[in-house]
């Protein structure tokens, strides 16, 4: 598939934001299990 420069700049930018959504959702399921685990082992 051959791509426009723009068409590709398009697709580096919204792979680029979903890959920090993506982040953020595992980081905040990270510290979830983190508060989880530590309010289990100090109740």
């Amino acid at each position: 598939m051959s791509w426009t420069p723009q068409e590709e700049a398009a697709f580096v930018a919204r792979r680029r934001k979903r890959n920090l959504v993506i982040a953020i959702v595992l980081a905040g399921f990270a510290v979830l299990f983190y508060g989880i685990t530590i309010s289990r082992i100090a109740g």
